[in-house]
């Protein structure tokens, strides 16, 4: 008798261990989807908080602050965006696909006038990459009473179109280059017009004085206040206006 109680009773501590593993792991389950939810939430709402404040930054053309100003309906997150016009000697463009072009500004753009200020008359050192077929450029350089074309094919696939150069300032992440004389650009420059063709590629450019700002990096973030502290941080470039390519298009 003594025996059957021993092992009625290790089975039940048994029985017993078994259904609280089984309740403990739901509970931790139920726990941990519950706050992996909740984290889901706050997230996509410091995210909708972080592009609410670039949208008035960039309305306003100044740093938003969340909570205040326009954005005084969206509580219980801190942050704010700010735009940096910060200026260098080089500039590198998102990858323009094949027969797409890019507006690089040789003067200061008014976002309120939209008007193009003095050029930096210097000499441009554009570079570009190789590629499967090698992409080649047709530069448009425009000044307030003349138009100037220059043509880089890598390939020679073009008549009477340069070879390019090697990019000096970065040889790793470009193969080509074209020089722009300062002599030509001219103190009345007012954009270069870059038309890639045969296939896509980045454009870089390099100077020796600083470029003129060629649009608006906005920073924003947020971050939830509640114990849960998420973060959302979103980085946007805006170009100034480009011009399309088609209005000084050259058949080859």
């Amino acid at each position: 008798m003594g025996n059957k109680s021993g092992q009625i009773l290790l089975i039940t501590v048994m029985l017993l261990a078994t259904v609280m593993t089984i309740v403990l792991s739901v509970s931790f389950k139920s726990a941990t989807d519950t706050q992996i939810t909740k984290l889901e939430e706050e997230s996509q709402k410091a995210l909708v908080a972080a592009e609410s404040a670039i949208e008035v930054a960039l309305k306003n053309n100044n740093t938003a602050t969340l909570g205040s100003g326009s954005l005084t309906s969206i509580t219980g997150f801190e942050g704010s965006a700010t735009i940096d016009l910060t200026t260098s000697t080089q500039f590198t463009t998102p990858s323009i696909p094949k027969d797409g072009s890019y507006t690089f500004y040789l003067g200061n753009y008014d976002v309120t006038t939209k008007t193009i200020g003095t050029s930096t008359n210097q000499d441009i050192t554009l570079c570009f990459q190789s590629g499967t077929p090698n992409p080649a450029i047709e530069v448009t350089l425009v000044k307030s009473s003349s138009v100037k074309k220059y043509v880089v094919d890598p390939s020679s696939r073009i008549t009477n179109a340069s070879t390019g150069s090697s990019c000096a300032p970065d040889t790793t992440n470009y193969s080509y280059s074209t020089n722009i004389p300062g002599g030509d650009i001219g103190a009345d420059g007012q954009f270069l017009l870059i038309r890639v063709l045969y296939t896509s590629t980045k454009l870089f450019f390099s100077a020796s004085s600083n470029f003129p700002i060629q649009g608006r990096t906005i920073s924003s973030q947020a971050t939830s206040s509640t114990s849960t502290g998420v973060s959302k941080k979103v980085v946007l470039f805006q170009s100034y206006p480009q011009i399309p390519g088609e209005f000084f298009t050259t058949s080859f």
